[in-house]
């Protein structure tokens, strides 16, 4: 008995430390060592291996019990980054906040619903026009946005008020990839690079700042989807090599790209500021902890319930995600779940602060 109490308790020192581990990410930059950020994605299993050990221990009536207690205490603030309570998914009424605005954001994954096999792109798209007539969202902010042949997509946007709009590709007439579409004028745009937008929206006569983005995709094809689920299983082979190394890759781009090119445009803006998109990033990635150095998480905010964005193949999580200034408060938050896509879209309510 001793001995199955002392690897117990070797087991239990070994998680505690995994579950601290995975939550290193946000100080250690994926350049210097990328450990941590791949160890991000265990928080969550980590945490529920710590808590079996908890109970364990009590049931035992063991002091050890204190090991994970004190390794979940440590790290127990990022429980908000995947569980919310006390949120709201209803959008106040318009006339009680009169300068409130509406935003969708939302990879449509081109129409292709939400496998890699063929997808009626026809209907999907269809669909999406029925959501948006429910919705009535005042923005939106798209990713892998398309005009499905034989289909007038932006013409029906047009019609429903969406008469603003810019794309990070295309004519003025025909956007496509990332882009904007809004009800209300645009005033200013600016392109960052092929998947990332600027622009600046009036609402009456408040000015404010979209940035709306589809961050370095990973890429995983199917065969590294499949190593991804062995992994999962502590299955690793010499295959797992090459799904790691474009893991690592796109964590290295993402530093990047928040460094050149969004930090810059966010800490500079004098105007209230909306960051959103496709972030291809965890909550608990180091992208995440720099972002939110400038901009708060309107999940966090009015978020409820556990939280997935991603509709594809594992591993499933909240990567699309909307951002506030501090000049925002966040009235509403609302994850939709739809076949649309491999993602589900993304609707918040904000206000600027002192409008109401």
């Amino acid at each position: 008995m001793k001995i199955i109490r002392a690897i117990l308790l070797l087991l239990n020192i070994l998680a505690a430390l995994g579950l601290i581990a995975t939550t290193l990410a946000g100080v250690v930059a994926p350049s210097s060592n990328i450990l941590p950020s791949v160890l991000a994605y265990g928080y969550l299993p980590m945490l529920g291996v710590n808590i079996i050990f908890l109970l364990l221990w009590l049931f035992m009536g063991k002091w050890q019990f204190l090991i994970s207690t004190a390794a979940i205490a440590a790290r127990f603030s990022f429980v908000g980054l995947f569980f919310q309570i006390g949120g709201t998914s209803t959008v106040p009424p318009i006339e009680e906040h009169p300068g409130m605005v509406t935003l969708m954001s939302y990879n449509l994954h081109n129409f292709g619903g939400d496998g890699f096999e063929s997808a009626p792109k026809d209907s999907n798209a269809l669909a999406f026009l029925d959501l948006l007539r429910e919705e009535q969202p005042m923005v939106l902010c798209l990713q892998e946005y398309v005009n499905v042949s034989g289909m007038k997509i932006t013409d029906s946007l047009e019609l429903m008020g969406y008469n603003h709009y810019f794309g990070a590709h295309g004519s003025n007439t025909n956007p496509f990839g990332t882009v904007v579409f809004s009800k209300l004028p645009i005033s200013f745009v600016k392109k960052i690079d092929g998947q990332k937008i600027l622009v600046e929206i009036m609402n009456g006569d408040q000015p404010f700042r979209l940035i709306c983005v589809h961050m370095d995709s990973y890429a995983f094809d199917l065969d590294d989807r499949n190593d991804i689920e062995q992994m999962a299983r502590l299955k690793i082979d010499s295959t797992s090599r090459r799904t790691m190394g474009k893991a690592k890759e796109t964590v290295i781009r993402h530093e990047t790209e928040w460094n050149e090119q969004l930090r810059p445009l966010i800490s500079d803006c004098s105007l209230p500021l909306i960051l959103a998109g496709d972030m291809n990033d965890i909550p608990s990635s180091h992208l995440y902890s720099q972002i939110t150095k400038y901009l708060d998480d309107t999940y966090r905010d009015k978020g409820l319930g556990f939280c997935t964005t991603y509709n594809g193949s594992f591993p499933r999580f909240r990567i699309d995600m909307v951002f506030r200034s501090k000049e925002f408060s966040t009235l509403s938050y609302r994850r939709i779940k739809t076949p649309i896509s491999d993602h589900y879209p993304v609707i918040v309510s904000l206000e600027k602060r002192g409008s109401a």
